[in-house]
């Protein structure tokens, strides 16, 4: 059963981000707390780790894409 990470709120005012650089690709496996996409808030690039575990079966957000905080960001199995 496919499960999604959400964006976690990364500054005090909960603010969009842009998607900088992606650090996994379909077919990764990835655990929790690995680092998984660097985003871009309007001060500072961030690496958010992962809050779920398993095998990454697809990106839901392009890079330079913008985020808002909880949405689905990526999908693993």
């Amino acid at each position: 059963m496919a499960r999604q990470m959400l964006m976690p709120k990364l500054n005090e005012a909960g603010s969009d981000c842009v998607v900088s650089e992606w650090m996994v690709a379909a077919g990764s496996t990835i655990h929790e707390d690995t680092p998984v996409v660097a985003m871009e808030t309007d001060k500072v690039i961030v690496d958010v780790p992962s809050t779920v575990e398993g095998c990454v079966t697809r990106l839901l957000v392009a890079s330079g894409e913008t985020v808002r905080v909880g949405q689905p960001i990526l999908e693993v199995e």
